[in-house]
């Protein structure tokens, strides 16, 4: 079991860690599991970190939408103390348990996850968004704000998308208006390239990031801010 594997290597080396990345990227699909018309549900993913009492915590939140529409049906929150450091290209195993759990509670067929994280586009081609689709056997795509990995050119007018490439493709530069910089879209586990791009262009709107993930954002950070009163009243 993948669970088995982590929780066998938490407190390894790096080297240990990076070697199960590798063999966790093996296990990736670059294939749509489902067509774009296919898709009837997104999930965005997002975390917030917070500390007390000397001790980190985090929340991660995890909100299904209905695809294309992008209703709101369910939301999934995941609580639980850090036992990793910050380790930049480590971030799975510092937040890949807690966001599982909260996709495991709102995850439906014919879904695509879209997480606040890499996805393929990573030195070791296993982003946050890799594990998540890789633990959960589902689409996965990773969006970022600032390029992790890969060669591109930067896209200049709004609407315009530029391959990341590592050798071959590895997913988009996106430019979603005219005063934003650019996004970084690379598909996770069974799902290609292209159809990442279009899922997450069709789920911008008037927005630089996907709705699905400002809401999942939104939603970690609400309760961030109960986990705090409620260790205030303690």
């Amino acid at each position: 079991m993948l669970e088995d594997r982590l929780s066998s290597l938490r407190d390894g080396s790096l080297d240990k860690l990076a070697e199960l990345q590798k063999r966790i990227a093996e296990e990736v699909v670059l294939e749509d599991a489902l067509s774009y018309e296919e898709i009837k549900y997104v999930v965005g993913v997002d975390q917030a970190f917070f500390k007390k009492n000397d001790e980190e915590f985090v929340v991660s939140a995890a909100v299904l939408m209905s695809f294309p529409e992008l209703r709101i049906q369910e939301v999934g929150v995941d609580f639980r103390k850090v036992d990793f450091p910050y380790i930049p290209t480590f971030l799975m195993f510092r937040e890949g348990d807690s966001a599982v759990e909260a996709v495991k509670k709102v995850l439906r067929e014919r879904t695509v996850v879209i997480v606040d994280g890499s996805g393929i586009a990573h030195p070791r081609k296993c982003g946050l968004a890799t594990f998540v689709g890789v633990a959960l056997k589902n689409p996965s795509v990773g969006v970022t704000k600032k390029p992790l990995y890969g060669k591109f050119e930067e896209p200049k007018r709004s609407g315009e998308s530029k391959g990341i490439f590592d050798g071959k493709l590895i997913g988009y530069a996106y430019k979603p208006c005219a005063r934003c910089k650019p996004i970084y879209i690379s598909p996770g586990n069974m799902i290609s390239p292209e159809t990442a791009l279009k899922v997450v262009v069709a789920t911008i709107r008037n927005y630089k990031l996907p709705i699905p993930i400002r809401e999942a954002h939104r939603m970690a950070n609400r309760e961030k801010l109960n986990y705090l009163s409620d260790f205030d009243s303690s």
